[in-house]
């Protein structure tokens, strides 16, 4: 488990199977922002025609930054679980990342994917220098990812209602962080 950010002995056996992408993983990283988009479009804010997760090219120089990471799981080869993690990049935000677009593809669900992405999208931040906070946002309609992020020490600071619309049906959106420093 994570406390206060800090990773035990069985969270680090979950993270040895997670994977940092790089340039060349692009491709398979944006089959798998589509298949999430489709499965699940109302955890996300990006809608496939709209978001650059699903260009190819974009991905690429995203996984450039040194300032931004994907985290994956690969099964037999095939990318199944991903989580982003990106710092703020207004300079009065420079303190906070942000982790988004946690995904596991249903056939790997229930084997603690999402949580080894997210813990190792956690030490990622917390190597960053000056990272005093982490946030995330979770649908209202995903209460076990929810849990997830509190078993790993996020706390909810907001509510957000009709945070997403899809056809006309309305999500609210939980804010969550989790403090890295005493502040």
């Amino acid at each position: 488990m994570i406390t206060n950010g800090v990773v035990d002995s069985v969270e680090l056996m979950h993270m040895a199977n997670t994977i940092l992408l790089t340039p060349d993983d692009a491709p398979d990283y944006v089959a798998l922002r589509r298949e999430m988009l489709q499965d699940a479009p109302w955890a996300f804010l990006a809608s496939e025609a709209q978001d650059r997760g699903c260009d190819v090219e974009k991905v690429r120089v995203s996984l450039q930054r040194t300032d931004a990471a994907i985290v994956g799981i690969r099964d037999d080869g095939k990318l199944v679980a991903s989580a982003g993690v990106v710092r703020e990049e207004a300079l009065k935000r420079r303190h906070i990342a942000m982790i988004w677009g946690v995904y596991v593809t249903p056939a790997a669900r229930g084997r603690g994917c999402a949580r080894a992405v997210v813990s190792r999208a956690i030490e990622l931040a917390r190597s960053w220098a000056g990272i005093g906070s982490i946030h995330l946002a979770v649908n209202a309609n995903a209460p076990e990812a929810k849990r997830l992020y509190e078993s790993l020490g996020f706390r909810e600071w907001g509510l957000e209602p009709d945070a997403v619309r899809i056809d006309g049906r309305s999500f609210a959106e939980h804010h969550m962080h989790l403090p890295l420093t005493g502040v």
